[in-house]
């Protein structure tokens, strides 16, 4: 009897043991990632306050509020740093066409990518704003190079493919023209969110491009 509460004791202690590690590496993941969060928004401030060029690793650390070691730990380099940064970005956009893909219609895909790109704008409009302030600099053209080519091609060529499902007979040129007016607005409204109709201009981009690819069919 005394064996088999030993090894009951031994067991009971073994899992609390493993629960606690478990929960201490929850809690370490969790802390990492806000340390890696903080790092990315102080980078993404400064970046657009001095210039990537001009904004210095030591500058991003003490802002975080963190160790150049240790941000080092996290991104090996500055352009390890605008790549994440240019991934924070692309998955916002991917969220919207993933919610565009469960549209059952063509025209009710166009419909889904408008209203879900402007409601993940508003829920974070102050990535979306200070990322615009840095993604035409010289330096970050450069720094992604082929990567945002080929990411603002992608996007051209999914949307150039809903328009031509929807009927649009010169698909590339209303997706070039889609994609600017949603670009366009978001900008506009990142800058003011208070005074600019972002609901309503939606409305009115899918109104336009449900008349002119109908208008189109016929």
């Amino acid at each position: 009897v005394r064996y088999r509460m030993n090894v009951r004791s031994i067991n009971t202690i073994v899992k609390t043991i493993q629960g606690d590690m478990a929960r201490s590496e929850q809690l370490n993941k969790a802390m990492r990632e806000a340390s890696r969060r903080r790092i990315l928004k102080a980078a993404l401030r400064l970046f657009a306050a001095h210039g990537y060029a001009d904004a210095s690793i030591r500058m991003i650390a003490e802002s975080a509020g963190t160790s150049v070691g240790l941000l080092y730990n996290y991104f090996p380099s500055k352009a390890d740093l605008l790549s994440a940064l240019f991934e924070e970005s692309m998955r916002d956009v991917q969220a919207s066409f993933a919610s565009a893909e469960a549209g059952k219609t063509p025209s009710e895909r166009i419909e889904r990518l408008v209203r879900s790109a402007f409601e993940i704008l508003d829920t974070n409009r102050d990535f979306w704003r200070t990322s615009y302030g840095v993604r035409m600099q010289p330096a970050v053209v450069a720094g992604l190079g082929k990567r945002l080519r080929t990411w603002t091609m992608t996007i051209q060529v999914t949307l150039a493919r809903y328009l031509a499902d929807a009927g649009s007979r010169q698909p590339e040129i209303d997706a070039a023209l889609l994609f600017a007016l949603i670009d366009g607005a978001s900008q506009h409204y990142v800058l003011d969110p208070k005074g600019y109709p972002l609901a309503q201009v939606a409305d009115g981009i899918i109104a336009l491009f449900t008349r002119r690819t109908a208008s189109q069919r016929l």
